[in-house]
């Protein structure tokens, strides 16, 4: 072995040793004889040397045996080979999830900007085209509906690459889970999903649902929102719906049939109050004289005896009920009065005496 390449640890030993060989050697020149304890302490000595020597050189050759690529054992090196893959496969495949998740949360925001655009402009092209209006109206949750469900798709088959039978079988399981936990929340789901398949109503539509009166602003997938014609917005939730009889004014036309009220004193002259009532809902602005314009007659009896008009008509646009109907109670009270079929006191609820000739005479406190 090189002494420019002995170990450390062997260096003081042997120094100690040959200082050892020296003192015997001056000793065996004088004629002397060495002392025994001497003698083993450097026995001592060499059997260490000996031993530290043979320790070294098995280190010696394993690491020349691996410098020249000699097989390693597998219980020194299998563990750690095992353990480097493992930490790169782990390290690979967070980055791929991390990458895929980027992409799934860019691709539903692009998606959420698409759905909104698209509701916007649907309703700005309805309200700017009165006679496509329902038509645009209705298109509206069915695009929604349809651009989520395919981004959700392309989400969970493109990025994540969830296979059809894999996706099926999650869903099942999902479904079941959810349905215990949110049972209301998946019935209003359905209930949604059957009102746009059914089509009982659609947005734009004037309907009477759960003891709410108005048009249907929006279909979503937990409620269904109507505008009353107070202006209030009124969530209903669709499973509610589902389970209650739906009423619907104009069925999916943009006209609607409008019923008009009047009342008049029992001893009116009806023909004439017929042709009047007429005359105001036809001429109104708001007609739809395409429509056939019907008036009926019935007696009633509240504090006094009285006739009940029905004005039945169709408008151009279902926003325009209401407008129409005091339209036409206006119309109608001032011809009434000017045929002289209204007394200056009505509404006052008078007590009417008749006179000989069968008119109203003025009123009188009741005894």
């Amino acid at each position: 072995m090189n002494a420019n390449k002995c170990p450390r640890g062997i260096r003081p030993k042997v120094s100690v040793l040959l200082a050892g060989t020296v003192v015997l050697g001056a000793a065996s020149a004088q004629g002397q004889e060495p002392g025994a304890g001497l003698a083993d302490s450097l026995a001592a000595e060499v059997s260490a040397l000996r031993t530290e020597v043979e320790r070294l050189s098995d280190v010696t050759e394993r690491l020349e045996a691996s410098t020249l690529g000699t097989t390693v054992p597998a219980a020194t090196t299998g563990g750690l080979t095992n353990s480097a893959e493992a930490l790169d496969q782990a390290a690979a495949s967070a980055q791929r999830w991390g990458v895929r998740s980027l992409w799934a949360v860019l691709l539903l925001v692009l998606t959420l900007v698409v759905v909104r655009s698209v509701s916007w402009l649907l309703t700005r092209l309805a309200e700017r085209n009165a006679r496509r209006r329902l038509l645009l109206l209705r298109m509206e949750p069915i695009v929604r509906t349809t651009v989520w469900a395919l981004a959700i798709w392309i989400v969970l088959s493109a990025v994540f690459r969830v296979d059809t039978a894999t996706l099926l079988a999650a869903g099942a399981a999902l479904g079941v889970a959810i349905g215990f936990a949110a049972q209301d929340i998946l019935k209003n789901i359905f209930g949604g999903l059957v009102i746009l398949a059914d089509g009982p109503f659609q947005v734009g539509d004037k309907i009477s649902v759960a003891g709410t009166y108005g048009e249907v602003s929006a279909i979503g997938t937990r409620s269904t929102r109507i505008v009353t014609p107070d202006d209030n917005l009124v969530s209903v939730p669709n499973a509610q719906i589902m389970g209650q009889q739906v009423s619907n004014a104009n069925a999916g036309a943009l006209d609607c049939q409008v019923v008009t009220d009047l009342y008049l004193p029992g001893w009116v002259d009806v023909g004439m109050a017929r042709d009047l009532a007429y005359r105001a809902a036809i001429t109104s602005r708001y007609v739809y004289r395409k429509k056939p314009v019907v008036v009926l007659v019935k007696d009633e009896i509240h504090d006094t005896f009285v006739t009940h008009l029905k004005v039945k008509a169709y408008v151009l646009d279902i926003r325009f009920e209401f407008a129409f109907m005091s339209d036409v109670t206006e119309r109608a009270r001032a011809a009434f009065r000017e045929a002289g079929l209204l007394p200056p006191w009505h509404g006052a609820k008078p007590y009417l005496l008749m006179d000989e000739e069968g008119r109203a005479a003025a009123p009188t406190a009741r005894t």
